[in-house]
């Protein structure tokens, strides 16, 4: 089985779809990504074949002038109707089509894409090939009804019939990595199937021999943005400051990821407990040993702060942040502080609130064993070939009738 992955320009949007990709070569099956060229490395880092398709939506005009107002004024709904017109507009149809010219040579049996990334969609739909959906961050705004008139615009642009079914763009399957009571009623429900989530390899992960020798008669408190926010200092280094400052100011060992390449100096002097970490570092490696997670609500801070069972505080910024501090908060495992609100004197209250209070800790386990209890990767891999399988056999059965 030939198996292309599609995904939006981003580090954490490839990061995605990595478990399935490499489950899938374990299997034996063969595996690709499509992505706008600047993916090109960090596709090749986790040893998969590459193929230039679509745009970076931060060069791209079209999705800086939907996008940015919306973003930089603070106004989350202006921002949101920004990401569906990218989403659902030009870039999908131009990523489409490159997506197509590659899978013409290369020929995959299935497309695997990010929930929001419609080019992986348009195309296998032009080819003929089942597609399936891997839920990132915001794909709970794209419900059938937001979708479905709007796909069926793109497709007539390929020359492809209009679809009346509303759920066309989860028609065969809608992965999620995040348990169902996470999810809740987000999702459309119809093809909505949870798998448990496994940490990807990086051919360049570090080893970190600092965290053997961490005190061990003080909570680790691990914190970290992210990799797309720390490229936007104007939102996210008020954030980084307050959390530098109260983490000053509590008996943990702090470990804080400020960004790749920042100099530490931005933040001013700091106390020996707190550690300011400037490289990449395996974040899924850190939380197995933080006993609190400060994150920004990216969705793969989420994944991994669930999946290890970590006691969390947000402090969403932008995008589908809000949506995912306020659905670990009300899970339980979570404290939910907008960055807005984030001063060190809140930071400094709630993360003496989830050293303290068991509460958090319980249901922070308690949603992992929701996560561990969904079948693996492998299970996802399987019924992926039985669902290329079943759409061979009916095309034949289709032809013969014909």
């Amino acid at each position: 089985m030939r198996i292309l992955f599609t995904a939006h320009a981003g580090k954490s949007h490839l990061r995605l779809l990595i478990p399935l990709a490499q489950a899938a070569v374990r299997a034996g099956h063969t595996v690709a990504v499509a992505d706008d060229e600047s993916m090109r490395g960090e596709s090749e880092t986790y040893g998969l074949a590459f193929f230039p398709a679509g745009v970076d939506w931060a060069l791209d005009p079209d999705c800086v002038a939907a996008i940015a107002p919306g973003l930089w004024s603070g106004d989350q709904e202006a921002y949101e109707d920004g990401l569906v017109d990218c989403i659902l507009g030009a870039p999908a149809l131009r990523a489409a089509r490159d997506i197509i010219a590659a899978a013409r040579e290369w020929k995959p049996d299935l497309i695997v894409r990010e929930g929001e990334e419609m080019g992986g969609y348009l195309a296998a739909e032009a080819l003929g090939i089942p597609h399936v959906a891997v839920a990132g961050g915001s794909t709970h705004l794209l419900t059938p009804a937001v979708t479905h008139d709007r796909l069926n615009a793109l497709r007539a642009e390929l020359g492809l019939p209009g679809d009346p079914d509303d759920n066309t763009a989860y028609r065969h399957l809608l992965v999620s990595w995040l348990p169902a009571s996470w999810t809740g009623d987000g999702l459309d429900g119809r093809t909505l199937r949870h798998y448990r989530q496994t940490t990807p390899f990086r051919g360049d992960d570090p080893v970190l021999p600092w965290l053997a020798g961490l005190p061990d008669d003080k909570p680790v408190v691990y914190a970290s943005i992210g990799t797309i926010a720390p490229s936007l200092p104007g939102k996210s280094d008020g954030v980084l400051g307050a959390v530098i400052e109260a983490l000053s100011g509590i008996d943990c060992t702090a470990v804080v990821s400020v960004g790749v390449g920042r100099d530490p100096e931005d933040f001013g002097p700091v106390p020996g407990h707190v550690r300011l970490v400037t490289e990449w570092v395996p974040q899924d490696v850190l939380l197995e040993a933080a006993d609190v997670f400060i994150t920004h609500g990216g969705h793969s801070g989420i994944r991994e702060g669930l999946r290890s069972g970590t006691p969390m505080l947000v402090t969403p910024m932008y995008d589908d942040q809000p949506h995912s501090a306020e659905r670990c908060a009300a899970l339980g495992c979570a404290i939910d502080l907008p960055a807005p609100f984030a001063d060190a004197e809140a930071v400094t209250a709630a993360v003496t609130a989830l050293l303290t209070d068991p509460a958090y800790r319980r249901r922070a386990a308690a949603v992992r064993r929701e996560i561990l209890a969904c079948p693996p990767v492998e299970r996802l891999v399987a019924d992926l070939e039985e669902l290329v399988a079943a759409t061979r056999t009916s095309a034949e059965e289709a032809s013969c009738v014909s």
